[in-house]
């Protein structure tokens, strides 16, 4: 079969591969907190040694990136800060005495939402709230996500002073009218300055997110945009394909289908993207996640 045949017959909506068992698969019906919390003591007890991996989502951004389809909360508010931290604490707690005991943590990753909308000194309550509740593996990876536009020297300093040596700045693309449309907003340079500035401090990978399929997202401008990140050498690249539900993230209506690349022209926006990065030593590792041969995913 050609692969332009192999395109169409495949060129259809599954679930993302970031919940496991994907959505479709979860219990619904059955589902209970008691149950969840024998299935999490049943299971920890028996890969204990290993340690663990926590994630923490933290849901908060000021202003709304309409191509997004994660769970966010959109407000100007920094109120919020505070209770929200509080409550994830107590979840945390919880979960300390259903294991009835401090567990090891291997990995612990702040995703969101956008964890820089929170000040340095209130994402350092919430770590050591964390840790004084945990014990940490000799080799633990700890890893945050960062908005480009919000991100200062002091969230650098202080996550890297609680252990965290890993970052991750979502860029998406540099094409003015693609940020328009999407509502997200930085440019090359801000980028450049965070990304050396971690550097500096001591920060060992540095991973970047793009998309392709965007709203206005044409070949010259992803290229100019691939150029732009290939030059500052992130560790990590993420280059995924744009996912379009409006009828769940009506934020997407922002703009219509017909401002999107579709069919062999996504396809035409992929191929530039992986050509460029694997001329420029980035192997392709898969589920959408590019490496540079001396980092540790490669």
């Amino acid at each position: 079969m050609e692969a332009s045949a192999l395109l169409k017959k495949y060129n259809v909506p599954t679930p993302r591969y970031t919940s496991y068992p994907t959505v479709p698969y979860w219990d619904i019906e059955k589902f209970n907190a008691n149950g969840w919390l024998a299935n999490v003591a049943n299971i920890y007890e028996s890969r204990k040694d290993e340690g663990i991996s926590l994630y923490i989502h933290l849901p908060f951004c000021e202003s709304l990136c309409t191509y997004c389809a994660c769970n966010t909360r959109i407000t100007k508010n920094h109120g919020v800060e505070i209770p929200y931290i509080k409550a994830v604490l107590a979840e945390w707690k919880m979960y300390v005495e259903v294991l009835r005991e401090k567990p090891k943590l291997k990995e612990l990753h702040l995703g969101g939402g956008t964890p820089t909308f929170f000040s340095a000194e209130n994402l350092g309550l919430l770590i050591n709230g964390i840790l004084q509740n945990s014990s940490l593996a000799p080799d633990a990876e700890f890893s945050f996500e960062a908005h480009p536009a919000n991100t200062t020297s002091a969230h650098l300093t202080t996550l890297y002073s609680l252990g965290f040596k890993r970052l991750s700045l979502g860029i998406q693309d540099f094409d003015p009218k693609v940020q328009f449309l999407i509502n997200r907003f930085q440019t090359p340079q801000q980028v450049a300055e965070i990304t050396t500035k971690a550097r500096e401090i001591g920060y060992t990978s540095v991973n970047f997110d793009l998309i392709y399929g965007l709203p206005g997202q044409t070949i010259p401008g992803l290229a100019d945009t691939i150029r732009a990140v290939i030059d500052m050498k992130p560790n990590r690249i993420a280059f995924y394909s744009y996912a379009h539900v409006p009828w769940l993230k009506p934020g997407q209506r922002h703009y219509t289908e017909k401002d999107l690349p579709l069919g062999d022209e996504k396809f035409a926006l992929y191929q530039l993207g992986r050509q460029l990065l694997d001329a420029a030593g980035y192997k392709d590792v898969g589920m959408d996640h590019f490496a540079l041969n001396s980092d540790s995913l490669f």
